[in-house]
């Protein structure tokens, strides 16, 4: 699921040009026609998805490692915060090359889990609700709907936007040494305001604890048990899934005269909506997997990638900014069709490599290297 994840992310970043914001227009029709579907079809299929997965196992994991320590006598509390700073300054190593990354705010909000860790399970449950209904983004709709301002985000979304448009420049435009310059410290600044203006914190810290709700299940360490709720969970997805993306495909026809307001309503709505899918994609996998062997033998091809994923997600990086920013090839001004094919393309590299690696080595080397940093002593990475 973690490979899948990640290979979702990179096809959304390359529709996005990894940033560099660029809308194609192409003088025939027809091809117009298959570009628009083209990039409409990625981003129905990955935009908020991949990363509510790779959201979701990250408290997973942290469970587990809080979990295995604690069957050791070890409490693991301090050591997992180091193992968040040390993500915290890979996230901001990789966010020099392209300002999109995530790892910086999943070591920020990372925090939150290790005084959780010990909560009643019952508090969680309750909390992750309330995290899911985006309450302060219901409120802004609200508010919106009758006319008041918003009532959180105005001068930070300003900022935001201001941010925005001048990478918009640099990206496009600038060479290396500008894009590194911008993302010492703007780059980094326009991301974190992007996760508070849209609401993004409320849905990850939820998903975080959703992941370790699961570890405390137990349902992960038994195949019989994941494949008996994901089909007793998948009409709840399915039917999550239509219900609030129908709503924000309707919303338009209601005849919301406000603009930001339906912008904000359309967000929420398919912001739910996206959990549905993601639930629909994580039991699909799970009963996939565990009932037919064609399908495992394919997707065990994709668990190498995730295995490698600080190493896949950070290579990305290194992949897709010199294609499409000014100081590279610039592919930013290509149609989405030819966007689509190059992340294919990195797609099948990734699985190449990761399976190649993972045959000859126990970690990836950013995994490897992120475990010798938490320990502090030598880990061994060759297979013998």
């Amino acid at each position: 699921m973690r490979g899948f994840a990640l290979l979702g992310i990179l096809l959304l970043h390359c529709m996005e040009h990894f940033d560099v914001m660029y809308h194609p227009k192409l003088e025939s029709p027809f091809w117009q026609c298959v570009d628009t579907a083209v990039n409409d079809s990625l981003y129905f299929l990955f935009q908020g998805k991949a990363y509510a997965i790779f959201s979701l196992l990250f408290g997973l994991s942290f469970f587990i490692q809080m979990d295995s320590q604690a069957e050791k006598g070890n409490d693991f509390r301090l050591r997992f915060l180091w193992r968040l700073l040390i993500l915290f300054v890979l996230g901001y190593i990789n966010g020099l090359i392209y300002m999109g990354e995530f790892f910086m705010v999943y070591a920020t909000l990372g925090v939150i889990l290790i005084p959780l860790y010990k909560a009643p399970t019952k508090v969680l449950i309750v909390l992750s609700i309330l995290l899911f209904l985006q309450i302060p983004q219901v409120i802004d709709f609200i508010s919106l709907l009758r006319g008041n301002t918003p009532n959180s985000g105005t001068d930070l979304n300003q900022k935001m936007m201001q941010l925005y448009r001048e990478n918009a420049v640099i990206y496009a435009e600038g060479s290396f040494w500008d894009v590194f310059q911008f993302n010492i410290l703007k780059g980094q600044m326009a991301k974190m305001l992007w996760v508070i203006n849209v609401y993004r914190y409320l849905q990850l810290i939820g998903l975080f604890i959703a992941g370790m709700l699961i570890g405390r299940s137990g349902v992960h360490k038994n195949p019989d048990k994941m494949v008996y709720w994901s089909k007793k969970l998948m009409p709840y997805a399915i039917g999550c899934f239509l219900l609030f993306y129908i709503i924000a495909w309707l919303l338009p026809s209601f005849g919301i005269e406000n603009r930001r307001a339906l912008r904000v309503g359309v967000g929420l709505f398919k912001t739910y909506g996206n959990l549905g899918m993601m639930m629909i994609y994580m039991c699909g996998f799970a009963i996939l997997y565990y009932k037919t062997t064609s399908a495992r033998k394919a997707l065990d091809r994709i668990a190498p990638v995730g295995r490698m994923s600080v190493t896949n997600y950070m290579m990305q990086s290194c992949m897709g900014v010199p294609l499409f920013y000014g100081f590279g090839l610039g592919l930013a001004s290509q149609s989405f069709l030819i966007c689509f094919l190059l992340g294919v393309a990195m797609c099948i590299l990734q699985i190449w490599y990761s399976n190649l690696w993972i045959k000859r080595f126990y970690y990836g080397p950013m995994e490897w290297l992120w475990r010798t940093f938490t320990w502090f002593r030598k880990v061994p990475m060759k297979r013998k």
